[in-house]
């Protein structure tokens, strides 16, 4: 079975939703690598992703929590609860964001009731996955990576090539932070992939040959769970 690469979710705003909350809200470009929000931070601002593929995580201990691409709003909850940020956000690719006033984006999600409800459906998404997290604590590395890098696929951020789906940008260190497993078990693992002829690996980036076996193995219930 093939599975999409592209993003989950259709775009949150549309055009005219952009315009809408002009000019409270602007436009800005970031290259590769720079951060937009940072972890214990006091902000209220949104960021609607407007192109490219960002990162939610934390430098210690070191787990990357989310892969975030086009049509994704980021940084929603600190307007809502008041609260600091719970996490870095860093560009995995050159962006362009719209930053949207916190105060601003409330007042367009009371007029908009089918964005709202949007959001709410997101951010309930995000609450399972990272209960799924929790669940993970007791998966194998092999399908803790499977699971990891079918998030990766999901965020549309692959590339399809001439061998299968080419993942740029990731090294061995991230794939260990998004699985939660030790550099070494990711190491191992890999080697058990290109041996089956499930991925194969290059410089700072690697490509899925068989996704079908990747989203088989990360769906399969280990076992001891059983």
């Amino acid at each position: 079975m093939e599975r999409s690469t592209q993003a989950l979710w259709d775009p949150l705003l549309s055009d005219e939703d952009q315009d809408a909350l002009k000019p409270e809200a602007h436009t800005v470009s970031y290259p590769k690598g720079a951060t937009l929000m940072k972890i214990n931070e006091h902000s209220d601002y949104v960021v609607y992703l407007r192109s490219g593929h960002v990162k939610s995580c934390t430098s210690d201990p070191r787990a990357i929590f989310g892969i975030h691409g086009p049509g994704s709003v980021l940084g929603d909850l600190a307007p809502l609860t008041g609260e600091p940020r719970s996490a870095d956000l860093v560009a995995l690719t050159p962006i362009d964001v719209l930053h949207i006033p916190g105060d601003r984006f409330i007042k367009f999600l009371l007029v908009n009731p089918q964005t709202h409800l949007a959001v709410t459906q997101r951010l309930a998404k995000r609450v399972r996955e990272m209960s799924e997290v929790q669940e993970e604590s007791f998966m194998t590395s092999e399908r803790r990576l499977a699971r990891a890098m079918l998030r990766i696929i999901d965020s549309g951020i692959g590339k399809e090539g001439e061998n299968g789906l080419v993942i740029a940008g990731f090294t061995q260190d991230d794939l260990a932070d998004l699985a939660r497993i030790s550099r070494e078990s990711v190491s191992a693992v890999i080697r058990q992939f290109k041996t089956r002829g499930t991925i194969a690996t290059g410089r700072v980036r690697f490509t899925i040959r068989d996704t079908a076996a990747i989203e088989a193995l990360a769906m399969r219930r280990d076992r001891s769970l059983i």
